[in-house]
C-alpha cells in the first residue's frame, strides 16, 4: 500500500527503519520509499548520502549511491559528491565500482570522467587496487574507440606494479581488441610476465572463437609444456584439446603429461582431456588405471577413479581396482568414490557389506564412516546382522557422528523393534555421544509412550551436555505443553541454566507459549535485568519489547537497562529499543539526551546520538548535543559520526561550517581531519575559507594522508584556479615526500596536460627526482603524453642506459618498446641492452631489465634474423640464472 505523502508520523517512521532497522534488506526497502515516494523532502538527499557514506552494510551504502543518481542526476551536487566518495572511501570496493558505472553511465560525455577515471587508475599505483581495477574496466568498456585507449591498457599491461591490475588488462585487450596485432602482442606478454595470473588470464581469452593457426597451435604446445605455472600449463592443456584435437601430436603430448608432468594439477588436466576425446584409443585406458592406483596425488587418483567409474563402470578391472581403493587409498575423498560405485553397482556382492562395516569401524575419516552408516541403513534393512552392527555402532561409537547416524537409521529401518526403543531409552540417559540424537527420536517417534516425559524433565536437569538440555527443553515445551509440570520447568531452565543458549531457548518457549501467562513476562524481566550472562539480559530484552511492548513496566524496564547495565552492547541495545518504542514519551527524550552526553561508553553515546538525530532532529537540544560531540575531541567513531551528522542534517546551520574549518584545520586525527576536510569541500566549496584550508594543509601538514587527500579535493574542485596549478607544479618538484611529489606529477599529467609546462615538469622529474618511484611514474606518464615530442626517444633511451635503478631502467624499456619500436636502430639500442645492463639480482622477485629487452625484442621483431644468435648467447653466458632459463625456454620452441 502506497504511505501518505502528508503522513509526517509516516515519514518519521520510515526515516528511523532506514537508519536503525536490522535487516539490511528493510532498509533498503525504506530507502527505495523514501527516494521515490519523498524525493522532494528537504531532507531526503542528506539521508541519502549519509547512508552512503557510513550505513555498515554495503549493499545499502550501494543502493543510496544508485538512487542518488537516478533521481538527482541534474542536481550540481550528487557528481563531485560521487567522486569524493570513490577517493576517499576504500572500506568497500564494491561500492565504489557501483559508483563508477554510475559516473560512466551518467556523466560519459562530461570530459572530466575519463580524466578522473586516468587518475584514480595511475595516483593509487600502490594503494586501492580494486577502484584501479574498476575503473580501468570502466575506461576500456566505454571509451573503446578514444585513441589513447589501446596504448593505456598495454601500458598497465606491462608496467604495473600490481600484478592483478595487469591481468585486468591484458583480459580487457583480448575481449575488446580482436586485430591480430593484438592477439600476437599478447601471446608474447603470455611468455613473458612474471606472474603466472597474467599468463594465465592471456590463455583462458585467447581464442575464444575455436579458431586457431599454426603459431597458436605451438604457442600453446609450448605452454603446455614448458610453463613453470601448474595453472597456466593446465589451461593450455585445456585450450590445446579443445582447439587442436585433431591435430596428430596433441594425444601423444597429452599421454605424455598425464603420466610424467611434474604438477599434479598438469597431469590431472591432460588425463582428463585424454578421456574426453580419445576414451576409443586402448592406451587411455590403462593410462587411468594407472594412475588410479598408483599417482602420488590424491586429486589425480580420485579423477582417474571418476572416469573408470563414468566410462569404464562394467569392466572387470574396474571393479577390482575399486575394491582396493574403498579400504586402502590414503585419501578419503577416493575411498568415497570408490565406496560409492560400489553401492551403487554392486549391492549384492557380499564384498560390499564386508567393505561398509570395515569403513565404519576403522575408516580414519568420520564422514566416511558417516557415509557408510546411513548406507548401510538404507539398502540392507532386511539383513539381521545389520541391525546388530547398526545397535553396536550406536551403543559404542569411536565416533559421535557414527552413533548419531547409527539412532537415526535404527529409528528410519527399524522403528517397530522393541529393541530400538529400549536402546534409545538407555543411551537418551546415559553418556553417550549419541544421547541427543536418542532425546530426538525419541520425543518424535515415542511421543506417547510412557517413560518419555520423565526421561526429558531429567535430562533437562541432570545432563552435562546443554545440546541434550536445549532439545529436551524445547521439546517439552511444544510436545508437553499442557502437562501440569512443563510451564514450571521451562521457567526453571530460563532463570538458572548454566548455559545461556540454553536459558534463551527456553525463554522463547515461555513466550511462545505461555505468553498470557504474568509469570511469564516476570521471569523474562528478571532474566533482562539480573542475569550473569549478557546474551541472555539482550535476548531478554528484545523479547520484552517485542512481546510485551504496551506493558506499563517495559519502557521503565528498557530504561533501568540502558542506565545501569555493566556490558555496553546491552545498553547499546536498549538505547535502539528506547528510541523505537518511546519516541512519544517525554521522558524517554530527557533520558536520551543525558546518555547521549554522560554514558561513559562510546558507543551507547553513538547510538543515543542517532536515535535524536533521526527522531528528534527538529529538537532545539539536538543540535547542541551533537555540536558537543562534534568538539569532544577524542578522536572516536562517536566523533566523527557527529560530524556526519552535523554536516549532513545541519548544513544551514552557521556553526556548522565554523566547526568543520577547526576541524579541517586542528584535528589531532587524520581520519577526522579528512572527513572535516571532505565535508567542506562537498558542502562549502564556494566558501573561500574551503580553498584556503586545503591549500594550507597541503603545503603544511605533516600527516602524508590528510595532505594527499587534500591535493584530491583541490584537483577535483579547483583546477581552473591558477594557483593551484601553480601548487602542484611546486609540489611535483620540490616536496620532500615522495608520496607527495608523486600524487602531484599524476594529477598534473591528468588534470593539466594541456598547460605548456606540464610537460616539461614531467620530463625533469623523470630525470632527475631522487625517488625511483616518482621517476618511474613521471616517465610513464611521459610515454603516454609526450608522444610527439621529438626528445622523447633520446630521454626514453638514456633513462634505459644510466638510470640507477633497475625499475626505471626497465619501465623505460617497456615504454620505448611499446611506442618507439619502429623507430630506426631500435632493434639494435635493444639488443645492446640486452647486454649491457648493469643489473646484478638480489632478489628472486626482481624484474631484470636485460630480460625485459629480449621479451621487447621477441614481441616486436619477431622475424629478425639475429635472435636465434642472441637466445644461444644470452642462454650460455648471462651472469643472471633466471634470464639463462628464460632465453634457453624461449630458443627450445623458436
Amino acid at each position: 500500500m502506497m504511505m501518505l505523502k502528508n503522513d509526517s508520523h509516516t515519514l518519521s517512521s520510515l526515516k528511523r527503519q532506514v537508519v536503525f532497522d536490522e535487516d539490511p534488506e528493510q532498509r533498503i526497502a525504506a530507502l527505495e520509499k523514501l527516494a521515490i515516494e519523498w524525493k522532494n523532502q528537504p531532507d531526503t538527499v542528506a539521508i541519502l548520502k549519509q547512508l552512503a557514506i557510513s550505513d555498515r552494510c554495503p549493499d545499502v551504502r550501494r543502493a543510496a549511491t544508485e538512487y542518488l543518481v537516478q533521481g538527482w542526476q541534474n542536481d550540481p551536487s550528487i557528481l563531485p559528491f560521487l567522486k569524493q566518495f570513490v577517493v576517499s572511501n576504500n572500506e568497500y570496493w564494491w561500492v565504489q565500482e557501483a559508483i563508477l558505472t554510475q559516473l560512466t553511465t551518467g556523466w560519459h560525455d562530461d570530459p572530466n570522467t575519463i580524466a578522473f577515471l586516468k587518475q584514480l587508475i595511475l595516483a593509487d599505483q600502490y594503494r586501492s587496487s580494486n577502484v584501479r581495477y574498476a575503473a580501468l574496466k570502466q575506461l576500456a568498456q566505454n571509451w573503446q574507440n578514444e585513441p589513447d585507449t589501446l596504448a593505456f591498457l598495454k601500458q598497465r599491461a606491462v608496467s604495473d606494479v600490481d600484478e592483478a591490475l595487469r591481468e585486468t588488462a591484458v583480459e580487457l585487450l583480448a575481449e575488446g581488441w580482436q586485430d591480430i596485432d593484438t592477439l600476437t602482442w599478447l601471446r608474447q606478454r603470455a611468455e613473458s610476465d612474471k606472474h603466472w595470473g597474467v599468463r594465465l588470464t592471456i590463455i583462458e581469452k585467447l581464442n575464444q572463437d575455436g579458431k586457431y593457426d599454426r603459431k597458436t597451435l605451438a604457442w600453446l604446445k609450448g605452454m603446455a609444456m614448458s610453463d613453470p605455472s601448474p595453472y597456466v600449463a593446465s589451461e593450455a592443456v585445456f585450450k590445446l584439446a579443445k582447439l587442436a584435437k585433431d591435430d596428430i601430436d596433441t594425444g601423444t603430448i597429452l599421454k605424455q603429461l598425464a603420466l610424467s608432468a611434474e604438477a599434479s594439477e598438469v597431469r590431472r588436466a591432460a588425463m582428463s582431456q585424454l578421456a574426453e576425446n580419445w576414451g576409443n584409443d586402448p592406451d587411455t585406458r590403462s593410462t587411468l588405471k594407472q594412475l588410479a592406483e598408483f599417482d602420488q596425488c590424491s586429486h589425480v587418483r580420485l579423477a582417474a577413479v571418476e572416469q573408470l567409474i563414468t566410462d569404464w563402470r562394467e569392466n572387470y578391472d574396474t571393479v577390482a581396482i575399486m575394491k582396493k581403493l574403498a579400504i586402502s587409498d590414503t585419501a578419503s575423498e577416493v575411498r568415497k568414490a570408490a565406496m560409492g560405485y560400489l553401492i551403487d553397482n554392486w549391492q549384492k556382492d557380499s564384498d560390499t557389506v564386508a567393505t561398509l562395516k570395515q569403513v565404519v569401524q576403522s575408516d580414519e575419516c568420520w564422514r566416511m564412516r558417516e557415509l557408510a552408516v546411513v548406507q548401510l541403513g538404507a539398502f540392507w534393512q532386511h539383513d539381521p546382522d545389520v541391525l546388530t552392527f547398526l545397535k553396536q555402532q550406536a551403543e559404542s561409537p569411536e565416533c559421535w557422528v557414527v552413533g548419531e547416524i547409527a539412532v537415526a537409521q535404527l529409528t528410519v529401518g527399524w522403528k517397530d523393534d522393541p529393541s530400538v526403543l529400549a536402546l534409545l531409552k538407555k543411551l537418551a540417559l546415559s553418556n553417550s555421544d549419541a544421547r541427543v540424537a536418542a532425546i530426538r527420536e525419541l520425543s518424535i517417534g515415542w511421543k506417547d509412550d510412557t517413560d518419555t516425559l520423565s526421561i526429558l524433565k531429567q535430562v533437562v536437569f541432570k545432563d552435562d551436555c546443554w545440546h541434550a538440555r536445549k532439545l529436551a527443553v524445547e521439546q517439552l515445551a511444544t510436545a508437553w505443553h499442557d502437562d501440569p509440570e512443563t510451564f514450571a520447568v521451562v521457567k526453571k531452565v530460563a532463570l538458572s541454566d548454566d548455559r545461556h543458549d540454553v536459558q534463551i531457548a527456553a525463554m522463547e518457549m515461555l513466550v511462545t507459549g505461555w505468553k498470557d501467562d504474568p509469570e511469564a513476562i516476570t521471569t523474562i524481566k528478571q532474566a533482562a535485568l539480573s542475569d550473569n550472562f549478557s546474551e541472555v539480559r539482550i535476548a531478554a530484552m528484545e523479547l520484552l519489547a517485542s512481546t510485551w511492548k504496551n506493558d506499563n513496566d517495559t519502557l521503565a524496564t528498557l530504561q533501568q537497562i540502558a542506565v545501569s547495565d555493566q556490558c555496553s552492547d546491552v545498553r547499546v541495545a536498549a538505547v535502539v529499543k528506547l528510541g523505537n518504542e518511546g519516541k512519544d514519551d517525554p521522558n524517554i527524550l530527557a533520558w536520551l539526551k543525558q546518555q547521549a552526553v554522560d554514558d561513559p561508553c562510546s558507543y551507547v553515546q553513538q547510538a543515543t546520538m542517532e536515535q535524536l538525530a533521526t527522531d528528534w532532529k527538529d529538537d532545539p537540544d539536538t543540535l547542541d548535543i551533537i555540536k558537543q560531540l562534534v568538539t569532544s575531541g577524542n578522536c572516536s567513531e562517536l566523533q566523527q559520526s557527529a560530524v556526519l551528522q552535523l554536516a549532513t542534517t545541519w548544513k544551514d546551520d552557521p556553526d556548522t561550517i565554523s566547526a568543520l574549518k577547526k576541524l579541517a584545520v586542528s584535528a589531532k586525527c587524520p581520519d577526522l581531519q579528512q572527513l572535516a576536510m571532505q565535508q567542506l569541500a562537498l558542502g562549502w566549496k564556494d566558501d573561500p575559507d574551503t580553498l584556503t584550508i586545503l591549500k594550507q594543509t597541503v603545503e603544511s601538514t605533516d600527516e602524508r594522508e590528510v595532505r594527499q587527500a587534500a591535493m584530491q579535493q583541490l584537483a577535483l574542485g579547483w583546477k581552473d584556479h591558477p594557483e593551484i596549478l601553480v601548487l602542484f607544479k611546486k609540489l611535483a618538484i620540490s616536496d620532500e615526500d615522495v608520496c607527495v611529489r608523486q600524487t602531484a606529477v599524476v594529477e598534473l599529467g591528468i588534470c593539466w596536460q594541456h598547460d605548456p609546462d606540464t610537460i616539461a615538469i614531467i620530463k625533469k622529474v623523470a630525470m632527475s627526482d631522487r625517488s625511483f618511484y616518482v621517476r618511474q611514474t613521471a616517465l610513464e606518464l611521459f610515454a603516454l603524453l609526450g608522444k610527439n615530442d621529438p626528445f622523447a626517444v633520446i630521454m626514453l633511451k638514456k633513462l634505459a642506459e644510466s638510470d640507477e635503478n633497475f625499475y626505471v631502467r626497465r619501465s623505460a624499456i617497456q615504454q620505448l618498446a611499446l611506442g618507439w619500436h619502429d623507430e630506426p636502430g631500435m632493434f639494435e639500442f635493444f639488443c645492446t641492452r640486452t647486454y649491457s645492463d648493469p643489473f646484478v639480482r638480489q632478489e628472486e622477485w626482481e624484474d631484470n631489465p636485460r630480460q625485459t629487452a629480449l621479451e621487447a625484442i621477441l614481441e616486436q621483431y619477431q622475424e629478425n634474423t639475429q635472435i636465434f644468435q642472441l637466445l644461444r648467447d644470452l642462454a650460455e653466458n648471462d651472469l643472471d640464472e633466471q634470464v639463462q632459463k628464460f632465453a634457453l625456454k624461449t630458443l627450445t620452441g623458436f
